[in-house]
């Protein structure tokens, strides 16, 4: 019976655990911020940092694959914040081959690693510098999932405050009933 309950506290307390890997999920210190690096690479260089940020492309070479990525700020446990506020962008080399269907465009992507200098390409016909991370661990965030809440069917208004009357009928001008109330 002991066996059986080490078993499932266990089993219990496994499920518990977080698959981020500890690079990822705690802060290097000190936290170096891509908008710092980028006026000037070359002092960086060798350093430790934590970005993050969504894919934009992946590119295999016979060695490794180098991700284009828009730097976006990160939450507490390293995970990117969506939306309109970027950071600018960041190429990541990773030694081996990343297959470009899993490391899709648009996906959430956090990259430990060490400051390797910058990189000029264009974007469109404009040069932008890139500052390039040797990637030593990475972490690619599973989508998060979309609700589809159905509308509410139900009256906004019953007698007696906002509640779930799915059968209510409205009924004539009285006072408190419906939108017809005052």
């Amino acid at each position: 019976m002991k066996f059986y309950t080490l078993f499932l506290v266990l089993w219990l307390i496994s499920g518990c655990a977080s698959q981020v890997p500890k690079l990822i999920s705690q802060e290097p210190v000190p936290d170096i911020r891509i908008t710092e690096v980028m006026p000037q690479t070359e002092a960086f260089n060798g350093r430790n940092v934590r970005w993050g940020g969504s894919i934009l492309t992946v590119t295999n070479r016979p060695g490794d694959t180098e991700i284009e990525i828009l730097a976006r700020r990160l939450n507490r446990s390293g995970r990117p914040v969506e939306g309109d506020e970027t950071q600018g962008r960041f190429l990541a080399r990773v030694a081996g081959f990343l297959d470009p269907a899993v490391y899709a465009q648009g996906r959430l992507l956090t990259v430990y690693g060490t400051v390797a200098g910058s990189l000029s390409k264009p974007i469109g016909e404009k040069p932008y510098t890139y500052v390039k991370v040797e990637a030593q661990t990475l972490y690619l965030w599973p989508p998060e999932p979309v609700y589809a809440y159905p509308a509410y069917p139900y009256d906004y208004y019953p007698p007696y405050g906002y509640g779930f009357y799915p059968y209510r009928r409205r009924i004539g001008f009285g006072f408190g009933y419906g939108r017809f109330g005052w």
